[in-house]
């Protein structure tokens, strides 16, 4: 009887594991249409001498809201399980269906001669 009662509990586990790991906190909409209803565009970087990542870029805001601030992922040559996450307020909200030009923004260390990427990942 107890190896069937270890083989009831360890499936019921494994049920509720797989459960926990399937949830996510954000709307399905927002999880698939953020990035297709706001954009980066334009995209340009610098390396300063201390090695920070300065970037330039367009947000296109094609949501019928205005957007205060972005949380940015960025990365350096595809390896995005290094990548860090840029928080980056407007000096003004970007107006609903309009696009917004950010200057100067500190997106971290880079390499020397790396390329660097970067996707909204949050807007507030």
């Amino acid at each position: 009887m107890r190896p069937l009662t270890g083989i009831v509990c360890s499936v019921a586990l494994c049920a509720v594991i797989d459960a926990a790991a399937a949830q996510d906190t954000r709307p399905p909409a927002e999880q698939s249409g953020l990035s297709e209803l706001v954009k980066i565009d334009s995209f340009q970087t610098t390396r300063r001498a201390d090695n920070y990542g300065i970037a330039s870029f367009v947000l296109s805001n094609g949501t019928d809201k205005k957007i205060d601030s972005v949380e940015l992922t960025c990365w350096m040559d595809d390896d995005r399980e290094r990548a860090t996450k840029v928080l980056v307020w407007a000096n003004q909200p970007v107006p609903a269906r309009a696009s917004y030009q950010f200057k100067n923004v500190n997106i971290g260390v880079v390499g020397p001669n790396s390329r660097s990427q970067c996707e909204v990942t949050r807007v507030d």
